[in-house]
């Protein structure tokens, strides 16, 4: 261990006892401490003048602990993710896996006459590793040429990409990726730049996925050890691509990082790319592109690829925040319980229905998408403990909502916090983010039972910009709080 980091765990120890109660007498001398913790972190100066609302429950009883302001509604930013995993485990169930289908008429003498058809059922982890085992599985059948095309049925959903609000911006960054039933690598392209062996010549640039969907763009020269590095990484759709554009100039022995941006045609970037991968594996396909229709109804399945269990695919929705999958899993959630296509409309009315289940009423909360990103939620803490309480209690898949969340000190988006100090790994929650926004819902517990568990939903709303790292700080210490109480 380092010696920082020593000294770090040593602080985090020393602010755990000193913030440690005395011992107390009673149950109601632990929550009127609680209380009073919590309240005062409300106010603190490193945080006003935020509003703040906090909901605090007994897991198993429902018992409420601590409540402030906690029916008003607040923006909940990626908090609402909570629902979205909630209410596929409840509708869907834990164990459903979804399938990438490739239908073709009987092969002949190695060819396949007319068109191979590739079908997506919303498979939000599909990846080109997966799209090449599709290519070499037909390969190892003995199919060695397809007399017509490849055509991708997109029916699975409708034919709108974008999450409500995510039009509402204008940027190529990665956590605004379009949304399709035929999807890979969550639709987003990895750009990495790598210098070249001798200065004044361009840098190598990998994309992943490889495909021919893509079109480069490569503007960057290597230089001098010793020189300033700067990489910029854009992309833009045009015709039935979509154009990479690096620019910059690296260092002798440059590496680089990782940059991730979105693409623009979900459907295309995966039909071309099993293209490309038919001909890698010695496949050859009559027609240079792909087209767009429907697998005729006396098709059969040829080849079926299916996803971890969606108990599994949630996990990145909460453990890293993952808006693609969270809307991915919204339209899904549509083509289930509805029918196909699957609309964020009708998926989004299935989450309601659920919400209605644990009489929480339509027209008393707002969520117009399953990410949170942008303006476009507002629940309040009271509800999120609801909703939290009920996953999390459920026999049948209680058990899969909880291992959704991010472990504090452990993994996902509190895999960084929490180290060092009482809470870790006694802390199971949600994180969210935006501009003026905090919030952290979820489990606490302790290595005292005696107490059981806590359900909590923590909303900060109206932060100043220059305050999100003081807040989430804040909110760290009132989640610690919660610990520290059920140690008494």
């Amino acid at each position: 261990m380092s010696a920082a980091r020593a000294l770090a765990l040593g602080a985090l120890h020393a602010l755990a006892l000193a913030a440690a109660p005395a011992r107390a007498d009673s149950a109601a001398e632990a929550q009127r401490w609680l209380n009073a913790e919590l309240v005062k972190l409300a106010s603190d100066p490193r945080i006003a003048p935020a509003r703040v609302g906090i909901a605090v429950s007994e897991l198993r009883s429902g018992k409420p602990l601590v409540r402030l302001r906690s029916s008003e509604l607040f923006n909940v930013a990626s908090n609402v993710k909570l629902v979205t995993v909630a209410a596929a485990l409840a509708l869907l169930g834990p164990e459903l896996k979804l399938k990438t289908v490739l239908y073709a008429s009987p092969a002949r003498a190695g060819t396949i006459e007319g068109d191979l058809y590739l079908k997506g059922f919303g498979d939000p982890s599909l990846s080109e590793t997966d799209l090449w085992r599709l290519a070499s599985d037909l390969h190892d059948r003995g199919v060695r040429r397809v007399q017509g095309g490849l055509t991708i049925d997109e029916s699975y959903f409708d034919k709108q990409r974008l999450a409500p609000l995510f039009t509402d911006k204008d940027t190529d960054a990665w956590y605004r990726s379009p949304n399709g039933p035929l999807s890979l690598d969550h639709n987003t392209v990895g750009v990495r730049v790598i210098a070249a062996e001798r200065a004044g010549e361009p840098a190598r640039v990998l994309l992943k996925p490889s495909s021919s969907y893509l079109r480069l763009e490569n503007r960057t020269l290597t230089t001098a050890a010793g020189r300033r590095t700067w990489v910029k990484v854009h992309t833009r759709a045009e015709r039935d691509t979509t154009v990479v554009e690096v620019e910059g100039r690296v260092r002798l022995g440059y590496r680089g990082k990782l940059f991730q941006r979105r693409i623009e045609d979900p459907g295309l970037v995966t039909g071309t790319t099993l293209l490309d991968l038919l001909a890698r594996r010695g496949i050859k396909v009559g027609r240079a592109k792909v087209t767009r229709g429907k697998v005729p109804a006396a098709l059969k399945p040829i080849l079926v690829h299916t996803s971890e269990p969606l108990a599994v695919l949630l996990r990145s929705v909460s453990k890293q925040s993952n808006n693609f999958v969270a809307e991915q899993v919204i339209k899904v959630l549509g083509a289930e319980v509805s029918g196909p296509p699957g609309t964020w409309g009708n998926g989004l009315k299935a989450v309601s229905s659920y919400l209605a289940s644990l009489k929480i009423a339509p027209g008393s909360y707002t969520m117009k998408n399953g990410s949170g990103l942008y303006d476009s939620t507002r629940f309040s803490p009271d509800q999120l403990v609801l909703v939290i309480r009920e996953a999390a209690q459920s026999f049948k898949y209680g058990n899969e909502f909880l291992a959704t969340l991010p472990l504090a000190g452990a993994d996902g988006t509190l895999g960084h916090r929490f180290l060092g100090s009482g809470a870790e790994r006694y802390v199971r929650a949600k994180t969210g983010t935006l501009a003026n926004v905090v919030t952290l819902s979820g489990v606490a517990g302790a290595a005292s039972a005696k107490r059981g568990w806590l359900a909590f939903s923590i909303c900060l709303n109206d932060l100043a910009r220059s305050k999100v790292a003081n807040a989430r700080t804040v909110v760290d210490e009132m989640a610690a709080a919660l610990v520290t109480y059920l140690e008494r």
